[in-house]
């Protein structure tokens, strides 16, 4: 089948993580499939989505108006967090599958993506000026002790954690007891934090430094 609007879905799904086109015309041919019931209540969930959902004025993360009415995040707010931990982590995914390890009492920050190697500018990339805003804001306030950067284990994680360091170890430089440190290499090479399992990261959080 060949038709504008059929491309055209298509050419969004592929935009999806991780799928390609034969993935992407196979979710266009399911939604044909789908009885009108059904399909308005699809196409009504991806309309309310963003009309429902806001960004945590602090960490970044993403939640839902309905849950609660303030500008923070359930994580955010919770004061039995620990706030002087500091994580870092690339996406709102990676905070779901740290939550579900339960290994990681503190407060995290979602830098928004990794800067590719030999970016030409890289803070364009990544929220850092939010971040580095947070840090300066949690140093003065005397609690922060640690900032643990936990990103993907590539080359684009690498770098970006190295990119991270310089800027972080400037502002540092008056704050001795707060240390910069990184998930331990109990994950494999290559490994997005999203597909690591619980066990995986209890021990890379274990021996992070």
């Amino acid at each position: 089948m060949s038709s504008s609007i059929f491309d055209q879905l298509v050419a969004m799904f592929i935009k999806f993580p991780g799928i390609g086109p034969r993935q992407a015309r196979r979710f266009v041919y399911f939604l044909l499939a789908l009885d009108e019931q059904s399909l308005n209540r699809f196409t009504e969930s991806i309309s309310l989505l963003k009309q429902k959902a806001r960004q945590c004025d602090r960490c970044g993360y993403h939640f839902f108006k309905d849950d609660q009415g303030g500008q923070l995040c359930r994580l955010c707010s919770d004061p039995n967090r620990d706030h002087s931990l500091l994580m870092v982590v690339e996406k709102d995914l990676d905070v779901d599958t740290i939550k579900r390890s339960d290994s990681y009492p503190g407060l995290f920050f979602i830098l928004g993506g990794l800067v590719p190697i030999l970016d030409k500018e890289p803070a364009k990339r990544i929220r850092l000026a939010k971040l580095l805003n947070l840090i300066k804001t949690e140093l003065k306030s005397g609690v922060l002790t640690e900032i643990i950067l936990a990103l993907s284990v590539n080359s684009e994680g690498d770098y970006t954690i190295d990119y991270l360091k310089q800027h972080l170890q400037l502002i540092l430089v008056d704050y001795p007891n707060t240390k910069i440190s990184v998930l331990g290499r109990g994950l494999s090479t290559g490994t997005e934090l999203e597909y690591s399992d619980s066990e995986t990261l209890r021990n890379a959080l274990k021996n992070r430094g």
